[in-house]
């Protein structure tokens, strides 16, 4: 009786609406930011790469450095690839650098002075799992079972090593 309950409060708590994390106006960060699940919204300025769930870059907002998320909404600067299923740029956005999408809208106006690429889904998930083979010796040592696999924590690392990279 009490088990389901619960079950359904835990349900609709992992379908909630995400809550977005601010670097606000007067915010310098420089270094990494990672929050898979995570949604950021940016009206500061970041040196260093993002990897988040959702990203809002503000109008005053700006990124030096990579952005990889699944949605991107750009109203301010990036300088570097922006990587997303869905990406918006908005009549104040201006981008340097690569963009990488499966949907792509541009209002009148954005800037943009690089390339565009589109991308499967399908094709980038394979790419990642070879790289992952190849890259899981780095992670073996004379404790592990030479069966090959990685653990979660393994694939974890380096996925955040490739978006350093």
């Amino acid at each position: 009786m009490f088990g389901r309950n619960k079950d359904k409060t835990t349900t609709i708590t992992k379908k909630h609406v995400l809550v977005p994390s601010v670097i606000s106006a007067d915010m310098h960060l420089i270094g990494n930011v990672i929050s898979p699940e995570g949604a950021l919204d940016i009206d500061g300025q970041i040196n260093g790469n993002v990897r988040c769930h959702t990203v809002s870059l503000r109008e005053n907002g700006k990124v030096v450095g990579d952005i990889v998320a699944e949605q991107i909404y750009v109203y301010g600067t990036v300088e570097g690839l922006v990587k997303a299923r869905s990406v918006t740029l908005y009549a104040s956005a201006r981008v340097t650098g690569s963009i990488m999408h499966e949907a792509l809208s541009i209002e009148d106006g954005a800037f943009v002075d690089g390339k565009f690429k589109r991308t499967d889904r399908i094709a980038d998930e394979e790419l990642f799992a070879k790289r992952i083979e190849q890259s899981s010796s780095i992670f073996t040592n004379d404790n592990d079972n030479d069966n090959g696999d990685a653990s979660e924590a393994e694939l974890i690392v380096l996925e955040n090593l490739r978006l350093i990279r």
